[in-house]
């Protein structure tokens, strides 16, 4: 701690000024956790014009982005210059105050706490009416533009819900590579067996380019879909957690430190703000619109990360489906053509 401070004094007395600092508007519930350990410190492992990203020397990962960006438990919100920041700076952070590299400090004394809502068992419709507004909802997105990533194997969860013919692939060749991933996995979500979902899980792992490649994405939706069904519905999705966590530490030596984070927040029903909006609103019987605004802000994360995150989620959400297929009382298509009719 204390080598952390002397260069932070040595940064200061070439520079000549102390920076004045920035002030933090919103502090996730997991970074807020961190910051306020006793010699939290770290190095700067990312940074991009928007967002930098910290490791402290436990392996922590957090970040602080621009304002306006979605929260999540890992983020601090705050106006802030990247252009300061390289890699390999260290940070340090004292009382209310995050100091990063010799030029930025952040001031998280008045940031307000961000928590994500969680949907409880006595607030979740009944899961034949979250089928309807997922399929719904399915719809809406197809009709929504280019898809992005593995956004564009969303067709096919499509067709699988809809018992639709499959369609083709495209020529992306990240596409090819994930489809028969993707499809055993829409197919063990069906299926209900989630020791399936992990095996083919572990396919998805690491593949694309970037910090968070977009097969742990779509995978992280998915675990998302899966923690968050078996939270509100506990007497429906009744699967051991233990494997799940097994895949997550598999994938610690497999993936960037990053996308490990990020991948594991999801698997405990931990995700970027607009992910609980969409999901909360189907869970809470919102209408389309409403859920729809919460896609649009998803969608606007990172290049295709919001597409390859909610490609995931809709493919955990073939679990309601496979649930209500082992009901001889509930009769999905039923229930859909009765919602169109009303």
């Amino acid at each position: 701690m204390q080598a952390t401070l002397d260069c932070f004094k040595l940064e200061e007395k070439k520079i000549g000024v102390t920076p004045l600092p920035c002030p933090a508007r919103k502090v996730g519930s997991r970074a807020k956790a961190l910051l306020a350990l006793p010699g939290f410190s770290g190095k700067v492992l990312a940074v991009f014009s928007t967002t930098i990203y910290l490791s402290s020397r436990e392996g922590e990962i957090f970040w602080i982005s621009s304002e306006g960006l979605p929260m999540h438990r890992r983020s601090v919100l705050a106006s802030f210059r990247s252009d300061f920041i390289c890699i390999g700076q260290s940070f340090f952070a004292q009382g209310s105050f995050l100091r990063i590299g010799g030029e930025v400090i952040i001031d998280l004394d008045q940031a307000t706490e961000w928590k994500p809502f969680c949907i409880g068992p006595k607030q979740a419709v009944p899961l034949a009416v979250l089928n309807v507004s997922i399929h719904r909802l399915l719809e809406a997105v197809a009709k929504f533009g280019k898809a992005k990533g593995l956004g564009q194997t969303i067709p096919l969860i499509s067709a699988l819900m809809g018992g639709s013919e499959m369609p083709t692939s495209g020529q992306d060749l990240l596409v090819a590579r994930a489809r028969n991933s993707i499809l055993g996995l829409a197919a063990a979500c069906f299926a209900l067996d989630m020791r399936e979902v992990i095996k083919r899980g572990r396919e998805l792992v690491g593949l694309g380019p970037g910090l968070t490649p977009s097969g742990d994405d779509f995978l992280g939706g998915l675990l998302f879909s899966a923690h968050s069904l078996k939270a509100a519905y506990p007497e429906g999705f009744d699967w051991e957690e233990k494997p799940v966590m097994g895949l997550i530490e598999w994938a610690r030596n497999q993936t960037h430190p990053i996308s490990h984070a990020i991948l594991r927040d999801h698997a405990f029903g931990q995700g970027p703000e607009p992910l609980h909006e969409v999901f909360a609103s189907l869970l809470n019987g919102q209408g389309l619109d409403c859920t729809m605004a919460g896609v649009t802000r998803l969608l606007g994360i990172g290049d295709t990360s919001g597409w390859d995150i909610l490609a995931g989620m809709l493919t955990g959400m073939l679990l309601v489906e496979g649930k209500l297929s082992e009901s001889p009382l509930s009769n999905p298509s039923c229930v859909r053509n009765e919602c169109r009719r009303g």
